[in-house]
């Protein structure tokens, strides 16, 4: 019998077809992240970081949970989105 072929949605293979969109939703699956934290973290400019973030969010892999006033900017806080996660 040949083996089943691997169904895999086609959001997260976009989300995962950029090396930094895929390092990102590593970073934010280990803990809720912010692009700030993430930048900071991959040594990268908030402004690229924020960008594939979006995507993410766009394509349903992430969700924002929360906002904060950080020195007159707003960050915001993302987390993996539980149905993206689990998804075969």
């Amino acid at each position: 019998m040949a083996p089943r072929p691997i169904s895999i949605d086609q959001r997260v293979a976009k989300a995962l077809s950029s090396p930094l969109r895929a390092r990102a939703l590593a970073l934010i699956a280990a803990g809720v992240a912010s692009p700030k934290a993430i930048a900071d973290e991959l040594g990268l400019d908030v402004r690229h970081v924020a960008y594939h973030v979006r995507v993410l969010r766009k394509l349903g892999c992430i969700e924002l949970i929360e906002t904060e006033q950080r020195r007159g900017a707003v960050e915001h806080i993302y987390r993996v989105v539980e149905r993206a996660a689990e998804k075969n």
